[in-house]
C-alpha cells in the first residue's frame, strides 16, 4: 500500500506515467501513476522528487501540439511575464516547453531542486531568450529525414570551416542520431560557438573581430532552429577576409589584422591531439565524449567563453538562479575574473558533472594575463568508462554541504532532511559509488522559509557568500605549459 504523504516517504517507487500537472503555492505538482499499483494509489509529486527525466519528457510531448507549438514560442518569450499569473498557460504550455530545456542543463547530470518551480521556469525562459538559446525549446518538433540530412550536411561543413580557423582546436564530430525517438535535439547554433577565450570588450565590439564572432544566418534548419552561419563569412572577398588566414595574419606583425587578446602561437606545436564527438542522448541533450582512447594526463581541450569580472557570475546567480549560474560560469583562479559561457561558449559546455570524474582542469600559460583553463584526463578514457568526459563542477561547495549535515542530521538520510525542511538544493544524478548526492545547499538567508519565493531567496543570499564561478581547477597555484601534447611544469 502506498504511504500517506504526511511525513516525507523514504521509499523509492517506479513511475509508470505522468498524466497531468497542477500548481499549489507556486510549486508544480505532477499526477503520477505507479508501476505495480492501481489508479487508487495515484499521487501528486513535485518534479524535484522524481529522478525520471524521460517520463517528464514523455509528459511534455503528450501535452504539446508537436507540429504547431514552436509558432507560439517567440511571442511567449517576448512577453513571458504577462503569463506569470496565468495558471492554465503555465500548466499547458510554459511548463511542458520548459521541461524540454531544463533536462539538458549540465547534460542532465544534476537536478536543481527549487520549491518555487513556477518562478524557476520563468527565470529559465528569460535566460534562454537573452542568451539566444531558444533552440533548446524546439526539441519536441521532429523534422523530416530529408530536412535532417540537408541541415546536417550544411552544419558539418560550416563547423569544419570554423575549426580550420583555430588550428589547435581538437576535431569535434557531430553525431546526428539515425533513429529519432520522440525528441530531436538541434545542435548548438554555430554563431554561439567560439574557439578561444575573448574579453568583455571584444564581445561588446564584436564587429571588429569577424573571425572570432560570426553572425548567424536567418536560414532555418533541423527542427525550426537557426543553427547556420552568415554566408558572407563563408564567401570571403579577399585574403584578409578569408578565415583560413586568420592565424597567419595574427602571427605576422606586418599583416596583422587581429588585434584581440595576445596569445601564444601554437601553430607549429598544437597543444591538443584528441578527436572528440558530440552526441545527443534523450533526457540529457548534447554530451561530449572521446572518439578514441585518451591516456591519463592528456590535455584534451581549452575552455572558451567571455573573460569578465567575477561579479558577473555572482550577479547572474542573484538574477537568474543556480541552474543558469552554475552551468555558465567557471572561476579563473589567481585572477578576479571568470569565464562567462552564457551567450558564447565552446564544446566544453557539454561536459557533464560526475562525482568520480574522468577529467579535471589545469591552468596553462596563454601568453596574456589570464591563464587558459585546459581540460585534461585524470584516468585513461576508454570503453570501460564509455569514453566519458566528465568534471566535478561542485567541489567548491563540499565544505559548506558537509558543515550543514554535521549539524543537521536526519535518520533517513541527507536528501530527506532537505525535503522536510523545504530547502532548495542541487541533487547529483551521476549514480557513481562515490556520488555525494547533495552538491549544493541554498545559501539564502531565507532558505528555511517555505513561504518565500525563488526570486526573494536569491535577493537575500548570505552576504559572506561570493560566487566567482564554478571551482574546477584542483591546483590553483601552478601554471603549466604544454609541449608536444604533454604537460610541462
Amino acid at each position: 500500500m502506498m504511504p500517506v504523504a504526511e511525513k516525507i516517504d523514504t521509499e523509492r517507487y517506479e513511475i509508470e506515467k505522468i498524466s497531468g500537472n497542477k500548481i499549489i503555492n507556486n510549486t508544480i505538482l505532477y499526477k503520477i501513476q505507479w508501476v505495480g499499483y492501481t489508479k487508487d494509489y495515484d499521487s501528486e509529486e513535485a518534479e524535484w522528487r522524481m529522478t525520471c527525466d524521460e517520463k517528464l519528457i514523455e509528459f511534455s510531448l503528450s501535452t504539446l501540439d508537436k507540429n504547431r507549438y514552436i509558432d507560439r514560442l517567440e511571442p511567449m518569450l517576448l512577453n513571458y511575464r504577462k503569463f506569470r499569473d496565468d495558471a492554465k498557460s503555465i500548466m499547458n504550455f510554459i511548463d511542458p516547453v520548459s521541461i524540454l530545456a531544463l533536462t539538458t542543463f549540465q547534460c542532465g547530470s544534476v537536478k536543481f531542486v527549487d520549491q518555487d518551480t513556477v518562478s524557476s521556469r520563468f527565470l529559465l525562459l528569460e535566460y534562454l531568450r537573452d542568451s539566444k538559446q531558444q533552440y533548446l525549446l524546439h526539441t519536441a518538433f521532429l523534422p523530416s529525414e530529408d530536412v535532417i540530412d540537408e541541415s546536417e550536411h550544411r552544419y558539418v561543413r560550416e563547423l569544419q570551416s570554423r575549426m580550420e580557423v583555430f588550428s589547435e582546436h581538437p576535431l569535434v564530430k557531430i553525431i546526428i542520431p539515425l533513429d529519432i525517438e520522440g525528441v530531436f535535439y538541434s545542435p548548438p547554433p554555430l554563431s554561439n560557438l567560439i574557439f578561444e577565450p575573448v574579453t568583455v570588450w571584444m564581445c561588446e565590439n564584436s564587429s571588429h573581430y569577424e573571425n572570432l564572432f560570426v553572425s548567424k544566418s536567418e536560414d532555418v534548419g533541423f527542427n525550426g532552429t537557426k543553427p547556420f552561419l552568415d554566408s558572407e563569412y563563408l564567401e570571403p572577398k579577399g585574403p584578409k577576409q578569408d578565415p583560413k588566414y586568420f592565424h597567419a595574419f595574427e602571427a605576422n606583425e606586418n599583416k596583422k589584422f587581429y588585434n584581440g587578446m595576445k596569445r601564444l602561437d601554437y601553430q607549429q606545436d598544437p597543444r591538443f591531439h584528441c578527436n572528440l564527438k558530440l552526441i545527443s542522448e534523450i533526457g540529457r541533450g548534447w554530451v561530449l565524449r572521446a572518439s578514441h582512447v585518451i591516456p591519463k594526463e592528456t590535455p584534451i581541450m581549452m575552455m572558451a567563453g567571455v573573460i569578465g569580472p567575477w561579479k558577473r557570475a555572482h550577479n547572474s546567480l542573484v538574477r537568474s538562479g543556480e541552474r543558469i549560474a552554475f552551468s555558465s560560469f567557471i572561476e579563473i583562479p589567481g585572477t578576479e575574473m571568470c569565464l562567462d559561457r552564457r551567450l558564447y561558449h565552446d564544446f566544453t559546455k557539454y561536459i557533464p558533472h560526475n562525482c568520480a570524474p574522468t577529467c579535471s582542469v589545469r591552468l596553462v600559460k596563454s601568453g596574456n594575463e589570464y591563464p587558459d583553463l585546459v581540460v585534461y584526463s585524470l584516468t585513461d578514457i576508454n570503453a570501460s568508462n564509455n569514453f566519458s568526459i566528465s568534471i566535478d563542477y561542485y567541489q567548491g561547495f563540499r565544505k559548506h554541504v558537509n558543515r550543514y549535515f554535521w549539524t543537521n542530521r536526519h535518520p533517513d538520510g541527507k536528501i530527506f532532511n532537505l525535503y522536510e525542511n523545504e530547502i532548495d538544493f542541487v541533487h547529483c544524478q551521476c549514480m557513481e559509488r562515490q556520488c555525494r548526492t547533495i552538491l549544493y545547499i541554498d545559501k539564502s538567508l531565507k532558505s528555511h522559509d517555505p513561504s518565500v519565493g525563488k526570486e526573494e531567496k536569491l535577493e537575500n543570499l548570505d552576504p559572506n557568500f561570493e560566487f566567482r564561478g564554478m571551482s574546477v581547477v584542483a591546483d590553483t597555484k601552478r601554471i603549466w605549459e604544454i609541449q608536444k601534447g604533454v604537460f610541462v611544469e
